[in-house]
């Protein structure tokens, strides 16, 4: 099976998916993940189930559309948590975890934060007053071809570019950059952070390590934005963190998340690595 800097590298975003079911095991496997105590950085749990959207619109009258965005999908991950400031954060780092256990067992899948009816995944998940739902994604195997949005070319398929690793990670401040190994721990757990998908490959994650402190901070981008439904990238922040944990848990690497905000800078601070 694929390492997790394996499976960090090789995922891509997946809008077509092929029609071959998900046999009984393999979704016993992938209830045994979605269970899971998946706690986030600032140690929430949100919930989440398993939807197969034929038995759902059956039994639950839901259409689960995404406004043609995905193609054939009968599999879909929908999910929940309290709201709070950094509910997003929690939320995605505890899905991409999911995502990569997926991406291990050969699954595609896609991050959908704002073309789902958020109203049918409500009645599914049962949410309380004060649960939201950042996004939802769905699963299954590849389809041979791309969807009909991406041959004609409506959606931006290369998520695979990605800025350079001197303009996100620094040393000290933030016009300094950090200089590694390429073989180094820490520069395989921030490159896996790079691998990051972002809302519109915005990408907006920076990091500056202060002595055995890597501060995390987000980079506002206007095209992307806030949404009353949710905050599109600080789901970005919860997936680039989920990378990193995910990357060190394989390399055998120690530490722990804290707030520590060193107050450097105008970005916004989102939480501390300590080594």
């Amino acid at each position: 099976m694929l390492g997790y800097i394996e499976a960090i590298n090789l995922r891509r975003s997946i809008r077509n998916y092929s029609k071959k079911q998900l046999d009984s095991k393999l979704i016993e496997k992938i209830n045994s993940f979605l269970k899971a105590p998946n706690i986030g950085p600032f140690g929430n749990k949100p919930r989440f189930i398993l939807i197969e959207k034929p038995e759902a619109r059956k039994q639950e009258k839901v259409r689960l559309g995404t406004y043609g965005f995905i193609d054939n999908a009968a599999y879909f991950i929908g999910g929940c948590i309290e709201k709070f400031e950094f509910s997003e954060v929690d939320y995605a780092y505890s899905l991409q975890r999911i995502i990569i256990e997926l991406t291990r067992l050969n699954l595609g899948t896609c991050w959908i934060g704002g073309s789902f009816n958020r109203k049918d995944y409500q009645k599914l998940l049962k949410t309380q007053e004060n649960e939201v739902i950042p996004c939802i994604t769905p699963l299954g195997y590849k389809a041979s071809k791309k969807s009909l949005r991406e041959r004609l070319g409506l959606v931006l398929t290369d998520g695979s570019l990605r800025k350079d690793f001197n303009t996100l990670f620094f040393e000290n401040d933030f016009e300094s950059p950090i200089i590694f190994n390429p073989n180094e721990s820490y520069h395989l757990a921030l490159e896996a952070v790079r691998k990051a998908p972002s809302a519109v490959n915005k990408q907006p994650w920076r990091v500056l390590k202060i002595e055995n402190k890597y501060h995390f901070y987000l980079k506002r981008d206007s095209v992307v934005g806030k949404t009353k439904t949710s905050d599109l990238q600080k789901v970005d922040m919860g997936i680039a963190l989920a990378n990193f944990k995910l990357a060190l848990e394989e390399l055998n690497i120690q530490g722990k998340w804290h707030i520590a905000d060193p107050n450097i800078g105008d970005l916004e601070y989102i939480i501390t690595w300590i080594a």
